[in-house]
């Protein structure tokens, strides 16, 4: 099994416990206190990492150049709004669900690669993005039923909408933290993630601090006030980030999504075990569908 795979599949697994926290504070803390808290409390966790990482590696940390700058940038401030959409989707739907919408990233990051990163997508990719795809237009219907009239309805709701968001904004995110990183001269892709990781979250964590405090100061006030569950989400983000950012520097971006896709497993056991939310059986149908896509993708 190449590295990249269980790379993915661990920055899944921080990334869906990160989410769940931030969906239960949701209520005390609203959406942007709790979009904000992964990247606040992300900060130190990230630069620890990152300086024990450079003292045991002969390796000297990039420079970011300008082109860096750019996709940075882009990158960071998407990646934001996905957050904050997220938040808001749960507002709409179920934990599962909220989380498999963002998952239509896959097939956004796939034609966004191969319009401007020309990367190349194999049939047996291609097959599983699409299954991927269908299993999440499955996982967004309404009932426990599948008609036409449902899944016209399904799609023109304001979930969808949010959904759909969450996911442009999302796969330009990936898009753009891979471009970042393959500005930098060649290096090893640990250091590499890392330092995107750890300059990225400083930029996104005092933007953030600047927005509450001019426009939602009681939503600071209550990330600052109710810290535990903060450093909890910033310590899951920090685990998640820069996993993400390594497989991405260890292959192209729509396979590693692809893979990714497991995170609607681990979303399933917060949806039932912990926010005790049930499952219809088109949302379990949409998962086996979802188990097949990972599948092809790991055999290729």
């Amino acid at each position: 099994m190449e590295s990249w795979i269980p790379i993915t599949v661990a920055a899944a697994a921080a990334q869906t416990s990160r989410n769940a926290i931030q969906r239960h504070m949701k209520g005390p803390l609203g959406d942007y206190g709790a979009s904000a808290i992964r990247f606040i409390y992300a900060v130190p966790f990230l630069w620890i990492w990152l300086l024990v990482l450079s003292s045991f590696s002969d390796q000297h940390l990039p420079k970011p150049e300008p082109e860096f700058v750019i996709w940075a940038t882009i990158g960071g401030v998407t990646q934001i709004l996905f957050t904050v959409l997220l938040i808001k989707l749960f507002s709409y739907k179920n934990f599962l669900v909220g989380v498999a919408f963002s998952k239509l990233e896959v097939l956004l990051v796939a034609l966004m690669e191969a319009a401007f990163l020309s990367v190349a997508i194999s049939a047996q990719f291609g097959i599983a993005i699409f299954i991927g795809s269908v299993s999440v237009i499955l996982l967004s219907l309404r009932t426990n039923t599948f008609s036409w009239k449902e899944l016209r309805l399904s799609l023109q709701s304001m979930s969808t909408i949010i959904g759909l968001l969450a996911a442009m904004a999302l796969s330009t995110s990936v898009v753009s933290f891979r471009a970042a990183l393959n500005s930098f001269p060649e290096s090893d892709f640990l250091i590499r993630a890392s330092v995107t990781a750890a300059i990225v979250i400083v930029v996104q964590a005092l933007g953030l601090l600047g927005a509450l405090y001019v426009f939602r100061r009681s939503e600071l006030k209550a990330a600052l006030v109710l810290w535990r569950p903060g450093i909890a989400a910033g310590f899951f983000g920090s685990i998640s980030t820069p996993a993400w950012f390594s497989a991405f520097a260890l292959h192209s971006a729509a396979p590693v999504l692809a893979v990714g896709q497991v995170e609607l497993l681990f979303a399933l056991v917060f949806t039932v075990f912990v926010f005790h939310q049930r499952l219809t059986k088109i949302e379990a149908f949409g998962v086996l569908l979802l188990l097949s896509s990972i599948l092809l993708v790991i055999f290729n």
